[in-house]
């Protein structure tokens, strides 16, 4: 039953049985009444065939235990037919909600970096779990209610009719009022459907961003603020949840009042036609018994339309991320890059920015060369990363590697080649090892030591009572802003790459530790074009190259040397901080 089909199939051939076995139980009934109790002639087929299998009324008669082992057998039978329905229906929505979560994850993880700037974490957890949970429920039991209520319709009803067309019409009198007042009530309902699915993605994305900044919230005594605020989403969930439960009770109620109705409306006329004796005892049994069993799962097709209704909205949130396009990572061409960058009059705005944040920069990074970028917070310097690896597009100009052009890179090919230690490192709840070689797992332990001596945090390591198969906890929180930023440090120096760039990442770290991983990374085998964007002094002065950026124009170039001679952004920035230290 692992194949979609066949689910399906055992769905359905479950339910028919299960709904042919139930419909049968009246009618033994019924002619025990009529023809073992009461000795009524034979009028129904039904009933003929019955008795000639088992040799005749008389036969029956004289051996009562039959109708208690057919009774008894075919309560053995719904309960396998049930069995069969439900693990085929689970089967059925665990497979498929299987491949939509791991679909979904995977489109994700697909979309482009500034799909992920624009929405919410939270939202999109609940979207994953919450949403996908509603299209589970509706297949693992919707699917089969909606099954069964249509065989158990259409089949009673055309028995029913068989038997007395005129109580018959009487037996459908409500069934046209339950049904149009389901279909009105699920146009209704679905608006307040998606408010209650907003607001519980926004409740979602207030709980886990608080979690996520737990130590800013412990640091700055924000406990409260961000308990109310949390309440305060937790409120508008629960009033826009209460009011949709308030119809869906209006719903239940009224239609429950209609069903009573009915059933009271053919159990009354049921009784006057056996008293004119134009209805027998047992087919009266029948009509009551099978009204009771039709009207009830005609009932529930209302709740199945108001769940068709939370299926629609979860179904159309999901294709809100399905339908996002995603960056084609392999398209273009996959040169070796050896190191060689030119900026070439670049300018950048983000695509919901008025202006831009980067304008006509140009400059050029050899072979080998170190660069290190300066500049006042908010100037663009960690905008140049994010064109540098095609996490943007740039506007105008164009960025060179060796000669050839980003736009004509492979994204994959580009972002495999360059190594980037970003401003805020990120550490999964694995061990400092598996941390280390996230990027590439067939490195060996001495390769992952290598890298952790490079970035001057092996001997940190090894103080762990663990040593790298210390687990450094969710976000790396057990680690110190500086271990965790080493940690990022050796992760991407074990790749090797021929271009290495730091987004501000050696700021956490003091001086002697900065120093010596920037000796350590000029004793690599190769020479490695690296680019430093810094707000330090220390960190760039022995750069080959400073270049200071101000409000996204490049304002001055040079050496360490000659920029202190210059008067200018980087001779103030100098000044303020050599005071400082000598302060």
């Amino acid at each position: 039953m692992g194949d979609k089909s066949h689910s399906i199939f055992y769905v359905l051939f479950g339910t028919l049985l299960y709904v042919s076995v139930v419909l049968l139980n009246p009618m033994i009934m019924q002619f025990t009444i009529d023809h073992i109790a009461s000795n009524n002639q034979i009028t129904s087929r039904f009933a003929r065939v019955f008795s000639e299998t088992f040799n005749g009324i008389d036969w029956i008669r004289g051996n009562l235990w039959i109708i208690a082992v057919l009774v008894v057998a075919l309560s053995f039978i719904s309960g396998l037919a049930l069995y069969i329905r439900n693990k085929a229906a689970g089967s059925l929505a665990e497979h498929t909600v299987q491949n939509l979560r791991n679909d979904l994850y995977n489109h994700i993880q697909k979309l482009p970096f500034e799909y992920h700037v624009t929405v919410k974490t939270g939202d999109l957890i609940q979207r994953a779990t919450s949403d996908i949970e509603q299209i589970s429920n509706f297949i693992n039991n919707q699917i089969r209610e909606l099954m069964y209520a249509i065989l158990m319709i259409f089949v009673a009803m055309f028995i029913l009719f068989n038997i007395n067309a005129e109580l018959a019409k009487l037996s459908m009198l409500v069934f046209p009022v339950i049904f149009v007042f389901a279909i009105i009530f699920f146009k209704k309902m679905q608006d307040r459907f998606r408010e209650s699915d907003e607001a519980e993605a926004a409740m979602s994305s207030v709980f886990q961003e608080s979690l996520d900044g737990v130590r800013v919230v412990k640091a700055f005594n924000r406990e409260l603020y961000e308990i109310e605020r949390f309440d305060k989403r937790n409120r508008e969930y629960r009033d826009k949840t209460e009011h949709m439960i308030k119809l869906m009770g209006v719903y239940w109620g009224t239609s429950d009042f209609l069903c009573f109705l009915q059933i009271l409306i053919v159990l009354i006329s049921s009784l006057f036609m056996v008293r004119n004796g134009t209805l027998s005892l047992g087919n009266a049994v029948v009509f009551i018994s099978y009204v009771s069993m039709v009207i009830w799962p005609l009932r529930n097709v209302g709740r199945i339309l108001a769940d068709m209704g939370k299926l629609s909205i979860a179904i159309e949130r999901l294709q809100e991320v399905l339908n996002a396009d995603i960056e084609n990572l392999e398209i273009g061409e996959t040169p070796q890059l050896k190191g060689n960058i030119e900026f070439k009059n670049v300018s950048f705005k983000y695509p919901d920015a008025q202006n831009e944040v980067l304008t006509d920069i140009s400059f050029t990074v050899d072979v080998g060369e170190t660069v290190a970028i300066m500049g006042p917070t908010g100037s663009g310097k960690s905008s140049l990363v994010l064109l540098l690896t095609k996490l943007y597009n740039i506007d105008q100009g164009d960025i060179l590697f060796d000669g050839v052009s980003i736009k004509n890179i492979a994204k994959k090919s580009l972002r495999e080649q360059i190594g980037i230690v970003l401003q805020e490192p990120f550490l999964f709840s694995k061990t400092i090892g598996d941390n280390i070689k996230i990027a590439a797992q067939d490195f060996s332990y001495s390769d992952v030591e290598n890298a952790a001596r490079m970035a001057s945090v092996h001997d940190v390591i090894t103080e762990f009572d663990q040593g790298y198969e210390t687990i450094v906890g969710e976000k790396g929180v057990t680690l110190s802003g500086g271990q965790k930023q080493r940690v990022a440090i050796a992760r991407t120096l074990l790749l090797n790459q021929k271009i290495v760039v730091f987004d501000d990442s050696l700021s956490a770290l003091d001086a002697k530790t900065d120093l010596k991983i920037r000796q350590a990374l000029e004793k690599r085998e190769h020479e490695a074009s690296t680019l430093i964007i810094t707000h330090r002094v220390n960190t760039a002065m022995h750069a080959d190259k400073i270049i200071v950026i101000d409000q996204g124009k490049i304002v001055q170039v040079g050496s360490h040397d000659s920029l202190l001679n210059e008067d200018g952004i980087y001779q103030r920035i100098a000044s303020i901080q050599t005071q400082g230290r000598s302060e």
